[in-house]
This record gives structure tokens, sequence and C-alpha cells, in this order.
């Protein structure tokens, strides 16, 4: 017996859904351990963000090739691998309780599924979905799986000292909601024909020349802030507060369950104000963005655990407010064919932002923390300043210009 997803369904989409959140889950359990691994297994802090950030390894090979692969395959059959991928990365990062190199390969197979769940899940969300409520639904479940992940390794680990249990509990949920994906059934897609792109137009599915410059200097300029702003919150800001490896495994989790958490509660907030025909959306994440590394430098400076966690906040609402600005315009400005490829790119930019905290932990290691943190706004405001030159990308005629 199969499990129809109708398009029109009211609640079709969410089945899909929650594989985003498993797979978010399994992506972040790992970030509010990694002051514990330092303090009770050994590793020094470049060693531990280094584990963090080895998961891209899986992860930009998913989001580079699993994009044309879900456009012309599927979506059903790689949201599947994405959630195999995860529940593989959690048995192999128990092993990595005999050998560190358990959770190196374990963290890559977390990415291999995570980039599939970004590209694959997230357009079957939006084939689900009525009208623009994809990209939110999308980046909500995608978010809401970043903060209930740690909380619940940071909760468990704080009661067993057992991190392999975490990892246990996150497989076994995952495994269970495995087996209803597969007895679902996927609502076939129209065959798109192949085209020669120097001969393509709209109407044959693919994505204009005008769209793909929005999407190159408007959109993925400011797309490296998306989880830059969520790396540099949960992992760098605890550093910054009480020196390298100082922290401990509460203020750690609360690092990831504040940021993530209000990078999740914003988003519907922000819907409202989301007008994909204007910038000011990425302009106002970017400038939250920017306000959050200025508090980092004083963070930096005076060590306070309390405005620690206020820039949890600001920077997890920089996060939230990015992913909807930044995904709403990819799956406003993509053509049917290009969905899984250009969301694959947009994804791929924006897990640069997740190398930060290595770059900041080799950082440290020669200059002072505030420099780097200062480099990182610079970059922000050139950013902003891209994105404010070329707001003419956009088309002239917007939803609100309608409006009489």
């Amino acid at each position: 017996m199969s499990t129809k997803l109708r398009r029109d369904g009211a609640t079709a989409w969410w089945l899909p859904g929650i594989c985003l959140v498993l797979t978010g889950w399994c992506a972040n359990q790992y970030v509010s351990l990694i002051n514990w691994y330092q303090q009770f297994r050994q590793l020094s802090e470049f060693e531990a963000m280094l584990v963090m950030g080895s998961y891209l390894l899986g992860m930009i090979p998913a989001l580079a090739l699993g994009g044309p692969l879900t456009d012309r395959f599927g979506r059903k059959l790689f949201s599947l691998v994405a959630l195999s991928s995860s529940v593989l990365g959690s048995l192999v990062m128990i092993y990595g309780s005999l050998n560190v190199a358990g959770l190196y390969a374990g963290r890559v197979f977390t990415g291999l599924g995570m980039g599939l769940a970004m590209v694959a899940i997230t357009s079957w969300v939006k084939f689900l979905s009525p009208g623009t409520a994809g990209a939110t639904r999308a980046a909500l479940c995608t978010s809401l799986g970043f903060a209930v992940g740690p909380v619940i390794s940071g909760i468990v680990v704080g009661i067993s000292a057992h991190p392999e249990i975490a990892y246990l509990i996150h497989a076994l949920a995952a495994m269970a909601w495995l087996v209803l994906i597969i007895v679902s059934s996927e609502e076939p897609v129209a065959q798109q024909p192949r085209i020669d792109p120097r001969m393509a137009e709209p109407s044959a599915g693919t994505t204009t020349s005008a769209n793909l410059r929005r999407f190159y200097r408007v959109v993925l300029p400011a797309a490296p802030w998306v989880f830059g702003m969520a790396a540099t919150g949960f992992a760098v800001v605890p550093a910054l507060s009480d020196g390298a490896g100082g922290s401990n495994l509460f203020y750690s989790t609360i690092a990831v369950a504040v940021t993530m958490g209000m990078g999740t509660v914003i988003q519907p907030l922000v819907r409202r104000f989301n007008d994909v025909r204007k910038v000011w959306l990425l302009l106002a994440g970017l400038g939250t963005a920017m306000i959050a590394l200025l508090l980092m430098i004083v963070v930096s400076l005076s060590g306070s655990q309390l405005l620690g966690v206020l820039t949890f906040v600001i920077a997890g609402c920089a996060n939230g407010i990015l992913l909807v600005a930044g995904l709403s315009q990819v799956l406003d400005l993509a053509g049917p064919a290009d969905l899984g490829k250009l969301t694959g790119r947009f994804y791929m930019v924006c897990f640069i932002g997740f190398t930060f905290p290595t770059l900041f932990a080799m950082w440290r290691l020669i200059a002072a923390p505030e420099i780097f943190i200062g480099i990182l706004a610079v970059l922000c405001a050139l950013s902003m300043a891209q994105v404010y030159r070329a707001r003419h990308e956009l088309p002239k005629t917007g939803v609100e210009q309608l409006r009489f």
C-alpha cells in the first residue's frame, strides 16, 4: 500500500518536509558537541572544527551533481538516498568512539545526505506546495532540523556522556521515516524536452538569460552569509566568549539552539515582507549579519557570554532572513528544467560560510580573532554593495507595483 502525495492536498508536503528535518538534525547534531569533544575526547580546537567542516566533502559533490540528476530522474529516488546517507552518517559516527576517523567518515556521509536533501527534497516540497509556499516550507523544515538536532544531542550527552547514544537515536528515527518514504508515491513529473540552450525559450522550461543574471549577480553574492552566520553564531561565538575550548556543553548547546531556533522562528515573520521583485529582504538580512559580526568583535574583546547570547539571536535572525530571501529568489527565477541544478548551486555557495569556523581556528593560531571577524565584516559589506548595485537585474514590474 502506498501513501499518495497529491499536489493539491493541504498536507501533502509534510512527508518529504520531515525528511528535511531529519537530514538537518543529522547535519547539526555534532556541532553542539564541539567543545565536549575537546574536553573529553582530547580533540584540539582545530581538529574539532575540521571534523565539523569535513562534511563539505560529501556536501559539495551532492549539490553539484544531485541537482541535474534530480531534474532528470525524479525527486523521490534521491530523497531516499539522502535519508539513507544520513542514517549511515549517524551509524558511522558511532565508530568515532574508537577512532577519530569514524567522526570524519560519518560527517562525509552526513554531508552527502544533506546535499542531496537540499536539492531533491527542497524541490519536492516546492512541487507539492501552492504558489510561493514551497520556499518558506522547505527553509522552515531545514532550519528546524538544524535547530533540534544539536539540542537533542546536547541533552543526551549531558545526561549520558555518550554521544553514540545521540547518534543512534537519530539513526532509528530516520530509518522509521525512511520506510514511510519508500511506500509513498511521487506524482509523476512531465519530462522536459532536451533543447539546445542556445535555442531555449522560457516556455521550454529552461531559465531565461535575464534570470540567470539575476541569480549570479543578486542571489549568489548574499548566499555565503546564509550558513556563514549560522556557523559563526553557534561555533565561533562560544570560542570567543570564553577562550579556546573553554565553553561548556550547556553553553554550546544554547548557542546552537538559540542561533538556529531564531533562524527558524523568524522565517514565517519575514515572509510577509518577501517580495521577490525587490532586493530589500536580502539587504535586510545582510545588514543584520553586519550587526552580528560587529557584536562578535565586542564579544571577543570582552569575553561576555551574555553578549554572546545576544549575538546568537542576531546571527540566527540573519540566517533565517537570508535563507528565505535567497531560496525564494531561486525558486522564483529557475525554470522547471533547471530547478534542482540552480538550487544545488545556491546551496553550494551558501555552504562556503560553513568553512568560517575552521578558518577561524586556523587564524587564531597566528593572529587576533578580532581581525578575522573584521575581515568577515568587510566582505559582508562588499556583498551588500553588490546586491544593491545589481538590484536592476530584477523584473521592473513587481507584485506591489500592480496594486492600486
